[in-house]
C-alpha cells in the first residue's frame, strides 16, 4: 500500500480518533463524578438515566402507593416511606439482599427517598442509592415513565 490509498487510510484514521476521542474523554471524565456521587449514597441524573438503560438497578419509589400508580418511573416499585413496614416483607422476598437499588421521590427536597434509603441498609441492603433529582427532574428530561 503506497501513496493516495495510503494516504486515505491515514486521513480516515486520523479523523476517526478526533471523533472518538473527544466522546471517550467525556465518558472517562463523567466516571469520576458519578463514582463520587455514588460514595455519598446520591446519584444525579446522568448516573440515575446510565443504571436505567443498562438495567442495572432496582428502581424504588418512595412516594405514597397512590402517587406510584398515577405516575411513576418505567418498571420502579412501590415502597413507599409511610407503608414501608407492611410493604417490605414482599418486597425482600422478589429481591435479593445484593441488589443495586436506586430510590426517588418527587424532588430534591423530599425525604422520603432518604427515609426508605437508610430503612432498607437498616434492613441488609447495602448497595442502596438515592436518585436526589426525583420524579420531578426526571420528567423534565422526558425520560421514561409511567402509571
Amino acid at each position: 500500500m503506497s501513496g493516495k490509498p495510503l494516504r486515505r487510510t491515514l486521513i480516515a484514521s486520523v479523523l476517526l480518533i478526533s471523533i472518538v476521542s473527544p466522546l471517550a474523554l467525556q465518558l472517562h471524565a463523567a466516571t469520576p463524578v458519578a463514582i463520587a456521587k455514588d460514595e455519598s449514597g446520591e446519584l444525579n441524573l446522568s448516573a440515575t438515566k446510565a443504571l436505567f438503560d443498562t438495567h442495572s438497578a432496582c428502581f424504588v419509589d418512595a412516594r405514597s402507593e397512590y402517587a406510584y400508580h398515577k405516575l411513576h418511573i418505567k418498571g420502579a416499585r412501590s415502597l413507599s416511606d409511610s407503608r414501608f413496614d407492611e410493604q417490605f416483607p414482599e418486597f425482600r422476598q422478589k429481591l435479593p439482599i445484593e441488589t443495586l437499588i436506586v430510590v426517588y421521590c418527587s424532588e430534591p427536597s423530599c425525604a422520603k427517598a432518604r427515609h426508605v434509603a437508610k430503612k432498607l441498609r437498616k434492613n441488609g441492603y447495602k448497595n442502596v442509592r438515592v436518585y436526589s433529582g426525583g420524579l420531578v427532574e426526571w420528567a423534565h428530561a422526558g425520560f421514561p415513565m409511567e402509571g
